[in-house]
């Protein structure tokens, strides 16, 4: 018998309207997904191995980072093998993408359309902290996109919506994690409170109402 092939379903174009107001079709979900939550992963290293929040944020990014790479796209082996003859690590860098949306963002701030510039203007914001000048103009190669189908089973898995809310998740996530670090929330107060302070504040169980 002849094998079935199934096609899947390609995405809508990158920018599209997704149906959600100011939120547009994001060309490169997972590899953006990857490199964001490494790069949290990252940051939360630096954090003591006590904390609490560490822990947590941890073992959710780790969670997230596990779901999207179980979902690979066509030619990712041999994407995969391209990177290495070019003496480039497998994984993508945060930095190596902010290259690259560097000038999809600059074409895209071009647009006549005024939802699109604001866009534009507002996803270089997570950008830029990350976007250093190359040395020469070279074109960053990106892995094949997922399919419609693969991109649900992304959100249906996550369960936090459309991929690009997703996203804008990863970006929150390693910007409290980069708040944290920089307040070193971790350490002792500097001001300590006065024995009973809190008091009125904790919540004591109730009491029968006596007879």
């Amino acid at each position: 018998m002849r094998a079935t092939v199934r096609l899947l379903t390609p995405r809508l174009q990158a920018f599209t309207p997704t149906g959600l107001a100011g939120v547009l079709t994001h060309p490169h979900p997972r590899p953006v997904l990857i490199a964001l939550y490494n790069q949290t992963l990252e940051v939360l290293k630096t954090l003591p191995q006590h904390s609490v929040y560490r822990q947590s944020a941890e073992n959710l990014t780790k969670h997230r980072l596990s779901i999207v790479e179980a979902v690979a796209p066509p030619g990712a082996k041999g994407y995969l093998n391209e990177r290495k003859a070019d003496g480039k690590p497998e994984k993508v860098h945060i930095s190596e993408l902010a290259i690259h949306f560097q000038k999809t963002l600059s074409e895209l701030n071009e647009d006549l359309y005024e939802g699109n510039k604001k866009y534009a203007r507002e996803q270089w914001e997570h950008w830029k902290q990350f976007y250093e000048e190359p040395e020469q103009d070279n074109q960053l190669l990106l892995e094949e996109e997922l399919s419609a189908e693969q991109v649900e089973e992304i959100e249906a898995k996550v369960g936090e919506g459309l991929i690009e809310e997703i996203i804008e998740e990863g970006w929150s996530e390693l910007k409290c994690a980069e708040a944290m670090k920089e307040s070193q929330v971790w350490e002792p107060l500097e001001v300590v409170p006065e024995e009973g302070q809190w008091v009125a504040f904790e919540r004591t169980p109730a009491t029968g109402a006596s007879a």
